[in-house]
């Protein structure tokens, strides 16, 4: 905490001394930016069983990954969401930058949607939820003699975007973004960028508590706090189209932050399934380069420290590679690793996504109380239909363009391949659900592959509109009920439309 204040003190008084000799502007000036987006989508088998049964039978609870059915094996709904990005010009060294939301980001406003969902307490982010207009972000960018400093409610990229990812593109979902004390300050082709990040994650200005069923909130000796220290290093040569670095980053967390309900819900669920701390070091690798025709980037997290005592090594990789054949041809490799065992399960950010089902619709969350029209659902019970992010997969992706001058014409194709599957005796992690299970049965390691078609048009440099079709056919990993009977779960083909129209400005 002291070194907190030292740093937080620290910043005030270089900004007031540069302000100091700054002289008053005759004027502000207020300029806008943002985003608006419309979505429809639908999934067709999303439950992989082609059934439209209503009741689960006794696969329910067993710990694999069986999806309970509810009444209709189709799901479908709409997004309407508006992003607003005022910038005030205070005068030529101050500018208070902000994001306003109008309706969710995931969700939207209208058709057959919802306005809030529990995994928004994301431990990546502070995020504002709700149908109305809220602040998501608002921070002071102050120049300086020692660089630029960032103070407030910001955002947070480095790299492809697989840790941190600010969520700017048109349809991104998930932002990452802090409460921030930051410093850039450029060197040449250097960038040197220290950063202290703190998410809200419950209410720890006088102390904690764990949630206990019966008996509320009981004060604990844990912190509530979750913080983030960091340190960028990047180098960048536009002249040789390089860019690379490292960002290392230190997480503290206790184990009491944002205590819910029902019981055991409060805070990070660590490893052995109960809330716990952390204290772990990232070192984000990323590079970038163009070689010809070629544009070459990857990026590389590795961390090492602790989760409620526990050690927790793992590393993770993301590789690209978009080879531009003519002005009219390309194609775009993807190839990554992310390990899903109990001590080194390693989640990219939900942004960061190959095909248009796999990865990206959490078919489990098509199910379930949140679907359902019943006016007793409250909002903390709704659950994400894209809470699937990339995890224990090694995966290979292959897509190809056909642009013209407006149209971009484009296929994909992914495979991907578990790299930890469940062994029958031993402990497994259960990446849709986050919990720590004992296998009955084996787990095959074939996640699937998909086959994905579409088409986007650029009406100009601020509107576009798309329709994609995909076809996923699940693995045998997804045969995986973990039921002491043996009863496995079918694993038929899925497919799902989506048509979209965006605005940049």
């Amino acid at each position: 905490m002291k070194t907190f204040i030292a740093v937080v003190t620290l910043a005030l008084l270089v900004a007031a001394a540069n302000l100091s000799g700054i002289r008053s502007a005759s004027a502000m000036e207020l300029d806008w930016g943002g985003q608006f987006r419309a979505e429809a989508n639908m999934i067709h088998n999303y439950t992989m069983d082609s059934s439209d049964k209503v009741s689960p039978d006794a696969r329910l609870g067993q710990g694999g990954y069986y999806i309970p059915p509810a009444g209709s094996n189709s799901a479908n709904f709409q997004n309407l969401f508006l992003k607003l990005r005022p910038k005030l010009v205070v005068n030529d060294n101050i500018y208070v930058r902000s994001e306003w939301w109008f309706g969710d980001p995931i969700f939207g406003l209208y058709g057959n949607a919802a306005p809030y969902t529990p995994d928004q307490r994301q431990f990546y982010s502070t995020q504002s939820r709700g149908s109305t207009i809220t602040a998501q972000r608002f921070w002071a960018e102050i120049l300086s003699d020692f660089g630029t400093f960032h103070l407030g409610r910001a955002p947070l990229h480095w790299g492809l975007g697989i840790v941190w990812n600010s969520g700017d593109n048109l349809w991104d979902r998930y932002e990452s973004t802090g409460d921030v004390i930051r410093l850039v300050s450029k060197f040449g082709a250097f960038s040197f960028i220290p950063s202290y990040v703190s998410y809200s994650m419950g209410n720890t200005v006088g102390g904690s508590c764990t949630y206990v069923a019966g008996t509320g909130c009981v004060p604990t000796g844990s912190g509530g706090q979750m913080t983030d220290y960091s340190l960028i290093l990047k180098y960048e040569n536009p002249d040789e189209e390089l860019e690379g670095g490292v960002n290392f980053i230190k997480r503290i967390a206790g184990a009491s932050q944002d205590p819910g309900v029902p019981a055991g819900t409060a805070g990070y669920r660590g490893l052995r399934g109960v809330p716990e701390g952390m204290n772990y070091n990232t070192w984000d690798l990323f590079g970038r380069k163009k070689l010809g025709k070629f544009m070459l980037a990857g990026e590389v997290p590795i961390t090492t420290g602790h989760i409620g005592g526990v050690d927790y090594s793992s590393y993770a990789i993301a590789a690209e590679v978009d080879w531009k054949l003519t002005e009219m041809w390309q194609v775009d490799l993807r190839a990554g690793h992310a390990p899903g065992s109990v001590d080194k399960v390693f989640y990219f950010n939900p942004n960061y996504h190959l095909g248009m089902i796999m990865f990206n619709y959490q078919l489990a969350n098509m199910s379930g109380l949140q679907t359902l029209n019943n006016p007793a659902a409250t909002p903390s019970l709704l659950a994400s239909p894209y809470d699937n992010p990339i995890v224990n997969a090694n995966y290979l992706s292959i897509k190809g363009h056909l642009k013209t001058d407006k149209w971009d014409f484009h296929a994909t194709w992914a495979y991907a391949k578990a790299v930890h599957p469940a062994v029958a005796g031993q402990s497994f992690f259960n990446t849709w659900t986050r919990n720590v299970v004992v296998a009955n049965t084996n787990q095959d390691s074939s996640l699937g592959w998909e086959m994905d078609y579409g088409a986007l048009f650029q009406w100009d440099d601020n509107f576009q509109f798309g329709a994609d079709i995909g076809f996923y056919f699940p693995g045998a990993f997804y045969k995986f009920s973990n039921a002491a009977s043996g009863v496995e779960n079918a694993t038929n083909t899925v497919w799902a439309t989506n048509f979209r129209a965006g605005v940049n400005f």
